[in-house]
Protein backbone atom coordinates (compact mmCIF):
# COMPACT_ATOMS: atom_id res chain seq x y z
CA UNK A 1 0.00 0.00 0.00
CA UNK A 2 2.04 3.41 -1.04
CA UNK A 3 0.07 5.58 1.38
CA UNK A 4 -1.00 4.05 4.53
CA UNK A 5 -3.41 6.21 6.58
CA UNK A 6 -2.80 7.00 9.62
CA UNK A 7 -5.99 8.04 12.21
CA UNK A 8 -5.21 9.12 15.87
CA UNK A 9 -5.30 11.93 18.23
CA UNK A 10 -1.86 13.22 17.01
CA UNK A 11 -3.69 14.75 14.14
CA UNK A 12 -5.02 17.72 16.35
CA UNK A 13 -2.09 18.64 16.92
CA UNK A 14 -0.63 20.15 13.25
CA UNK A 15 -4.60 21.12 13.13
CA UNK A 16 -4.57 22.95 16.24
CA UNK A 17 -1.42 24.61 15.77
CA UNK A 18 -2.60 25.83 12.59
CA UNK A 19 -5.45 27.66 13.38
CA UNK A 20 -3.47 29.15 15.77
CA UNK A 21 -0.86 29.70 13.37
CA UNK A 22 -3.64 31.67 11.48
CA UNK A 23 -5.56 33.70 14.07
CA UNK A 24 -1.85 35.23 13.94
CA UNK A 25 -1.06 36.23 10.95
CA UNK A 26 -3.69 39.41 10.61
CA UNK A 27 -2.01 41.27 12.86
CA UNK A 28 1.04 40.08 11.41
CA UNK A 29 0.71 41.14 7.66
CA UNK A 30 -1.15 44.47 8.99
CA UNK A 31 2.14 45.12 10.64
CA UNK A 32 4.16 45.05 7.12
CA UNK A 33 1.74 46.77 5.26
CA UNK A 34 -0.36 44.84 4.26
CA UNK A 35 -4.31 45.17 4.88
CA UNK A 36 -6.15 41.75 4.61
CA UNK A 37 -9.69 41.89 4.81
CA UNK A 38 -11.89 39.22 6.21
CA UNK A 39 -13.24 37.77 2.97
CA UNK A 40 -14.32 34.15 2.50
CA UNK A 41 -11.56 33.69 0.77
CA UNK A 42 -8.97 35.15 3.46
CA UNK A 43 -10.63 32.90 5.54
CA UNK A 44 -9.93 29.64 3.70
CA UNK A 45 -6.38 30.39 2.41
CA UNK A 46 -5.26 30.96 6.21
CA UNK A 47 -7.87 28.37 8.03
CA UNK A 48 -8.97 26.07 6.50
CA UNK A 49 -6.36 25.19 3.47
CA UNK A 50 -3.48 24.65 5.51
CA UNK A 51 -5.09 22.48 8.50
CA UNK A 52 -6.21 20.43 5.48
CA UNK A 53 -2.60 19.94 4.02
CA UNK A 54 -0.86 19.51 6.94
CA UNK A 55 -3.91 16.97 8.27
CA UNK A 56 -3.42 15.18 4.85
CA UNK A 57 0.49 14.85 5.19
CA UNK A 58 -0.19 13.68 8.94
CA UNK A 59 -2.68 11.12 7.81
CA UNK A 60 -0.97 10.08 4.27
CA UNK A 61 2.59 10.35 3.41
CA UNK A 62 2.51 12.59 0.31
CA UNK A 63 5.65 13.42 -1.13
CA UNK A 64 7.29 16.43 0.20
CA UNK A 65 8.19 18.75 -2.64
CA UNK A 66 4.00 18.33 -3.14
CA UNK A 67 3.08 19.49 -0.10
CA UNK A 68 6.24 21.93 -0.04
CA UNK A 69 4.22 23.39 -3.59
CA UNK A 70 0.88 23.44 -2.42
CA UNK A 71 1.78 25.27 0.60
CA UNK A 72 3.42 27.73 -1.53
CA UNK A 73 -0.11 28.29 -3.95
CA UNK A 74 -1.60 28.43 -0.70
CA UNK A 75 0.82 31.37 0.83
CA UNK A 76 0.04 33.27 -3.15
CA UNK A 77 -3.78 32.29 -2.96
CA UNK A 78 -3.62 34.55 0.57
CA UNK A 79 -2.67 37.49 -1.34
CA UNK A 80 -5.05 40.26 -2.17
CA UNK A 81 -2.99 41.95 -5.21
CA UNK A 82 -5.52 44.92 -5.38
CA UNK A 83 -4.16 45.73 -1.79
CA UNK A 84 -0.27 45.15 -1.98
CA UNK A 85 2.21 46.36 -4.22
CA UNK A 86 3.45 42.92 -6.18
CA UNK A 87 7.08 43.41 -5.22
CA UNK A 88 6.09 43.41 -1.61
CA UNK A 89 3.81 40.72 -2.28
CA UNK A 90 6.77 38.53 -3.94
CA UNK A 91 9.02 39.15 -0.95
CA UNK A 92 6.36 38.37 1.86
CA UNK A 93 5.26 34.91 0.14
CA UNK A 94 8.66 34.01 -0.88
CA UNK A 95 10.57 34.95 2.50
CA UNK A 96 7.73 33.03 4.58
CA UNK A 97 7.48 30.18 3.09
CA UNK A 98 11.96 29.75 2.27
CA UNK A 99 12.14 29.97 6.26
CA UNK A 100 9.32 27.47 6.59
CA UNK A 101 11.14 24.77 4.16
CA UNK A 102 14.48 25.08 5.67
CA UNK A 103 13.49 24.82 9.00
CA UNK A 104 11.49 22.06 8.30
CA UNK A 105 14.32 20.36 5.98
CA UNK A 106 16.77 21.04 9.23
CA UNK A 107 14.81 19.24 11.53
CA UNK A 108 14.52 16.13 9.21
CA UNK A 109 18.12 15.90 8.93
CA UNK A 110 18.86 16.31 12.12
CA UNK A 111 16.25 14.04 13.51
CA UNK A 112 17.80 11.41 10.66
CA UNK A 113 20.92 11.65 12.23
CA UNK A 114 19.92 11.45 15.68
CA UNK A 115 17.82 8.34 14.74
CA UNK A 116 20.43 6.90 12.24
CA UNK A 117 17.27 5.87 10.12
CA UNK A 118 17.16 7.56 6.39
CA UNK A 119 14.98 10.23 5.88
CA UNK A 120 12.62 8.73 3.41
CA UNK A 121 12.07 5.79 5.93
CA UNK A 122 11.29 8.98 8.79
CA UNK A 123 8.77 10.39 6.79
CA UNK A 124 6.83 7.38 6.57
CA UNK A 125 6.35 7.44 10.07
CA UNK A 126 3.58 9.53 11.10
CA UNK A 127 4.83 10.20 14.14
CA UNK A 128 7.88 12.28 12.81
CA UNK A 129 5.94 13.89 10.30
CA UNK A 130 3.59 15.60 12.57
CA UNK A 131 6.50 16.35 15.01
CA UNK A 132 8.65 17.99 12.48
CA UNK A 133 5.47 20.01 11.02
CA UNK A 134 4.78 21.13 14.30
CA UNK A 135 7.94 22.46 15.12
CA UNK A 136 7.95 24.19 12.09
CA UNK A 137 4.06 25.93 12.93
CA UNK A 138 5.20 26.63 16.43
CA UNK A 139 8.35 28.55 15.18
CA UNK A 140 5.77 30.14 12.62
CA UNK A 141 3.76 31.32 14.99
CA UNK A 142 6.17 32.66 17.03
CA UNK A 143 7.70 34.78 14.98
CA UNK A 144 4.79 36.06 13.87
CA UNK A 145 3.75 36.84 17.17
CA UNK A 146 7.30 38.66 17.37
CA UNK A 147 6.37 40.83 14.02
CA UNK A 148 3.69 43.56 15.17
CA UNK A 149 6.41 44.52 18.15
CA UNK A 150 9.33 45.26 15.57
CA UNK A 151 7.72 48.49 14.89
CA UNK A 152 10.59 50.07 12.87
CA UNK A 153 11.18 46.80 10.55
CA UNK A 154 7.89 46.96 10.11
CA UNK A 155 8.01 50.43 8.46
CA UNK A 156 11.03 50.02 6.59
CA UNK A 157 9.36 47.13 5.13
CA UNK A 158 6.02 48.85 4.45
CA UNK A 159 7.99 52.21 2.71
CA UNK A 160 10.94 50.30 1.27
CA UNK A 161 9.44 46.95 0.01
CA UNK A 162 8.66 48.72 -3.61
CA UNK A 163 12.26 50.15 -3.87
CA UNK A 164 14.62 49.27 -6.94
CA UNK A 165 17.32 47.97 -4.27
CA UNK A 166 14.72 45.20 -3.53
CA UNK A 167 14.96 43.54 -6.75
CA UNK A 168 18.20 41.67 -6.47
CA UNK A 169 17.06 39.99 -3.39
CA UNK A 170 13.58 39.29 -5.06
CA UNK A 171 16.07 37.46 -7.46
CA UNK A 172 17.99 35.84 -4.55
CA UNK A 173 14.40 34.50 -2.98
CA UNK A 174 13.48 32.88 -6.14
CA UNK A 175 16.88 31.27 -6.32
CA UNK A 176 16.51 29.51 -2.74
CA UNK A 177 12.98 28.47 -3.04
CA UNK A 178 13.65 26.56 -6.02
CA UNK A 179 16.92 25.57 -4.34
CA UNK A 180 15.23 23.61 -1.70
CA UNK A 181 12.77 22.49 -3.53
CA UNK A 182 15.35 20.45 -5.49
CA UNK A 183 16.72 19.72 -2.21
CA UNK A 184 13.66 18.52 -0.68
CA UNK A 185 13.71 15.72 -3.43
CA UNK A 186 16.99 14.19 -1.14
CA UNK A 187 14.29 13.68 1.77
CA UNK A 188 12.04 10.97 -0.21
CA UNK A 189 14.77 9.50 -2.51
CA UNK A 190 16.23 6.15 -1.21
CA UNK A 191 19.80 6.83 -1.72
CA UNK A 192 22.16 4.47 0.37
CA UNK A 193 24.07 7.24 1.81
CA UNK A 194 24.76 7.87 5.27
CA UNK A 195 26.12 11.21 5.48
CA UNK A 196 23.14 12.22 2.86
CA UNK A 197 20.97 14.21 6.04
CA UNK A 198 24.05 15.86 6.93
CA UNK A 199 24.73 16.98 3.26
CA UNK A 200 21.13 18.14 3.60
CA UNK A 201 21.38 20.16 6.85
CA UNK A 202 24.71 22.10 5.67
CA UNK A 203 23.81 23.00 2.18
CA UNK A 204 20.75 24.30 4.00
CA UNK A 205 22.08 26.53 6.78
CA UNK A 206 24.70 27.56 4.33
CA UNK A 207 21.73 28.93 2.12
CA UNK A 208 19.85 30.23 5.49
CA UNK A 209 23.53 32.29 6.73
CA UNK A 210 23.39 33.86 3.32
CA UNK A 211 20.05 34.75 3.15
CA UNK A 212 20.54 36.39 7.06
CA UNK A 213 23.57 37.83 5.22
CA UNK A 214 21.75 39.75 2.38
CA UNK A 215 18.79 40.38 4.83
CA UNK A 216 21.06 42.25 7.38
CA UNK A 217 23.07 44.20 4.25
CA UNK A 218 19.43 44.85 2.49
CA UNK A 219 17.77 45.99 5.87
CA UNK A 220 20.57 48.41 6.60
CA UNK A 221 20.50 49.65 3.22
CA UNK A 222 16.55 50.10 3.45
CA UNK A 223 16.49 51.79 6.65
CA UNK A 224 18.90 54.17 5.80
CA UNK A 225 16.57 55.70 2.95
CA UNK A 226 13.67 55.02 4.97
CA UNK A 227 15.54 57.03 7.84
CA UNK A 228 16.64 59.62 5.04
CA UNK A 229 12.81 59.92 3.69
CA UNK A 230 11.74 60.13 7.12
CA UNK A 231 14.05 63.36 7.85
CA UNK A 232 13.18 64.72 4.41
CA UNK A 233 9.36 64.29 5.63
CA UNK A 234 10.03 66.14 8.54
CA UNK A 235 11.84 68.94 7.35
CA UNK A 236 8.70 69.44 4.69
CA UNK A 237 6.63 68.94 7.95
CA UNK A 238 8.64 71.69 10.23
CA UNK A 239 8.70 74.07 6.74
CA UNK A 240 4.98 73.50 6.77
CA UNK A 241 4.11 74.79 10.17
CA UNK A 242 6.80 77.26 9.88
CA UNK A 243 4.09 78.69 6.92
CA UNK A 244 1.44 78.30 8.43
CA UNK A 245 2.59 79.93 11.90
CA UNK A 246 3.75 82.87 9.70
CA UNK A 247 0.41 82.94 8.00
CA UNK A 248 -1.10 83.38 11.47
CA UNK A 249 1.04 85.72 12.41
CA UNK A 250 0.49 87.65 9.69
CA UNK A 251 -3.45 87.53 10.07
CA UNK A 252 -2.53 88.30 13.86
CA UNK A 253 -0.47 91.21 12.91
CA UNK A 254 -2.70 92.71 9.87
CA UNK A 255 -6.47 94.60 10.18
CA UNK A 256 -8.42 92.45 7.94
CA UNK A 257 -10.06 95.43 6.35
CA UNK A 258 -7.53 98.20 5.93
CA UNK A 259 -4.62 95.49 5.75
CA UNK A 260 -2.37 97.72 7.93
CA UNK A 261 -1.20 96.24 11.61
CA UNK A 262 -3.17 96.31 13.94
CA UNK A 263 -3.12 98.31 17.63
CA UNK A 264 -1.38 95.01 18.96
CA UNK A 265 1.53 95.04 16.73
CA UNK A 266 1.96 98.44 17.51
CA UNK A 267 2.22 98.66 21.29
CA UNK A 268 3.83 95.74 21.02
CA UNK A 269 6.94 97.73 18.80
CA UNK A 270 6.39 100.56 20.67
CA UNK A 271 7.39 98.64 24.00
CA UNK A 272 10.43 96.97 21.99
CA UNK A 273 11.46 100.85 21.14
CA UNK A 274 11.14 101.93 25.06
CA UNK A 275 13.08 98.89 25.97
CA UNK A 276 16.18 99.89 23.34
CA UNK A 277 16.03 102.98 24.08
CA UNK A 278 15.28 104.70 20.79
CA UNK A 279 13.53 107.79 19.79
CA UNK A 280 10.72 107.99 18.02
CA UNK A 281 7.85 109.81 17.61
CA UNK A 282 4.12 108.24 18.08
CA UNK A 283 1.38 109.71 15.97
CA UNK A 284 -2.16 108.93 16.47
CA UNK A 285 -4.78 109.83 13.99
CA UNK A 286 -8.25 110.36 13.81
CA UNK A 287 -10.65 110.82 10.41
CA UNK A 288 -12.96 113.77 10.25
CA UNK A 289 -16.41 113.22 9.50
CA UNK A 290 -16.46 109.92 9.00
CA UNK A 291 -20.03 109.99 10.71
CA UNK A 292 -21.17 112.59 8.10
CA UNK A 293 -20.12 109.68 5.58
CA UNK A 294 -21.88 106.81 7.64
CA UNK A 295 -25.38 108.79 8.10
CA UNK A 296 -25.21 109.99 4.63
CA UNK A 297 -24.17 106.98 2.61
CA UNK A 298 -24.49 104.29 4.85
CA UNK A 299 -21.48 102.26 6.95
CA UNK A 300 -20.26 100.10 3.96
CA UNK A 301 -19.39 103.79 2.23
CA UNK A 302 -17.76 104.89 5.49
CA UNK A 303 -15.66 101.56 5.56
CA UNK A 304 -14.58 101.85 1.52
CA UNK A 305 -13.47 105.62 2.94
CA UNK A 306 -11.37 103.92 5.79
CA UNK A 307 -9.91 101.45 3.52
CA UNK A 308 -8.95 103.97 0.98
CA UNK A 309 -7.19 106.32 3.31
CA UNK A 310 -5.05 103.58 4.80
CA UNK A 311 -4.02 103.09 1.44
CA UNK A 312 -3.47 106.31 0.14
CA UNK A 313 -1.95 107.03 3.31
CA UNK A 314 0.49 103.88 3.97
CA UNK A 315 1.46 105.19 0.51
CA UNK A 316 3.27 108.21 1.72
CA UNK A 317 5.46 106.85 4.66
CA UNK A 318 8.86 105.20 5.30
CA UNK A 319 9.07 101.61 4.84
CA UNK A 320 10.54 101.96 8.32
CA UNK A 321 7.12 103.25 9.70
CA UNK A 322 4.60 101.38 11.33
CA UNK A 323 0.97 102.51 10.67
CA UNK A 324 -1.55 100.66 12.49
CA UNK A 325 -5.54 100.72 13.09
CA UNK A 326 -6.37 100.96 16.58
CA UNK A 327 -9.89 101.96 16.38
CA UNK A 328 -13.12 102.36 13.92
CA UNK A 329 -10.97 105.54 11.97
CA UNK A 330 -8.37 105.99 14.68
CA UNK A 331 -4.89 105.15 13.76
CA UNK A 332 -1.32 105.39 14.86
CA UNK A 333 1.60 106.01 13.03
CA UNK A 334 4.98 104.99 14.65
CA UNK A 335 8.21 107.08 13.53
CA UNK A 336 11.41 105.50 14.16
CA UNK A 337 14.35 108.19 14.61
CA UNK A 338 11.71 110.93 13.56
CA UNK A 339 12.00 114.01 15.74
CA UNK A 340 9.00 115.98 16.67
CA UNK A 341 9.15 118.98 14.55
CA UNK A 342 10.42 116.60 12.05
CA UNK A 343 7.21 114.43 12.08
CA UNK A 344 4.94 117.35 12.53
CA UNK A 345 5.79 118.27 8.85
CA UNK A 346 5.35 115.22 7.78
CA UNK A 347 1.76 114.50 9.16
CA UNK A 348 1.10 118.22 7.75
CA UNK A 349 2.35 117.43 3.94
CA UNK A 350 0.45 114.19 4.01
CA UNK A 351 -3.00 115.84 5.13
CA UNK A 352 -2.40 118.52 2.79
CA UNK A 353 -1.81 115.94 -0.52
CA UNK A 354 -4.68 113.85 0.88
CA UNK A 355 -7.09 117.06 0.96
CA UNK A 356 -5.85 117.96 -2.20
CA UNK A 357 -5.15 114.94 -4.27
CA UNK A 358 -8.51 113.11 -3.49
CA UNK A 359 -12.29 113.45 -4.02
CA UNK A 360 -13.51 113.47 -1.77
CA UNK A 361 -11.05 114.44 0.17
CA UNK A 362 -9.23 112.54 2.98
CA UNK A 363 -9.34 114.75 6.44
CA UNK A 364 -7.35 113.79 9.55
CA UNK A 365 -6.42 115.33 12.78
CA UNK A 366 -3.36 114.13 14.79
CA UNK A 367 -1.54 114.34 17.70
CA UNK A 368 1.97 113.54 18.03
CA UNK A 369 3.81 112.29 21.66
CA UNK A 370 7.66 112.43 21.08
CA UNK A 371 10.42 109.91 22.91
CA UNK A 372 13.77 111.17 22.98
CA UNK A 373 14.93 107.63 24.20
CA UNK A 374 16.24 108.94 27.49
CA UNK A 375 13.14 110.18 29.38
CA UNK A 376 11.24 106.72 31.14
CA UNK A 377 7.37 106.78 29.81
CA UNK A 378 5.22 103.33 29.34
CA UNK A 379 2.87 102.87 26.48
CA UNK A 380 -0.23 103.48 28.13
CA UNK A 381 0.88 107.16 28.88
CA UNK A 382 2.51 107.99 25.35
CA UNK A 383 -0.97 106.55 23.80
CA UNK A 384 -2.92 109.01 26.17
CA UNK A 385 -0.89 111.97 25.77
CA UNK A 386 -0.68 111.49 21.67
CA UNK A 387 -4.27 111.12 22.29
CA UNK A 388 -5.07 114.19 23.80
CA UNK A 389 -2.77 115.74 21.61
CA UNK A 390 -5.19 114.47 18.89
CA UNK A 391 -8.06 116.12 20.37
CA UNK A 392 -6.50 119.53 20.46
CA UNK A 393 -5.82 119.62 17.33
CA UNK A 394 -9.28 118.53 15.99
CA UNK A 395 -10.54 121.17 18.03
CA UNK A 396 -8.46 124.04 16.80
CA UNK A 397 -9.31 123.02 13.43
CA UNK A 398 -13.03 122.96 14.17
CA UNK A 399 -12.98 126.06 16.11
Amino acid sequence: MPFPIYIGWGLLAPVCLSLFYGSLSYPAMKALGYQPNHSVRYRISVYLFPMLLFLGWGMFNIPLPLVYILAFLEKVFRIDRKNMGHTKELILVNLSHLTSMALHMILIGVFSLILRMPMNELLRQPFWRILTICSVLAANSLLTLLIPHTDIVGEVFRTQAESAEVRPFLIFLWFCNAFLLVDSVLCISSIDWRLLPLFLVGSTVLLEFYLIRFLKHLYNLLKEHYVEEEHRSLMKKLEQQKQDAAKLRSRSERDPMTKVFTRRYVLEQTEFLLKAKKPFSFVYLDLDHLKQINDKEGHEAGDLYISRFAEEFSRMLRKTDIFSRVGGDEFVVLLPGCEEEKAAERMEAIRSRLSEEFHPPYSFSYGIFYVSGRNAHSVEQIFRSADLAMYQDKQARES
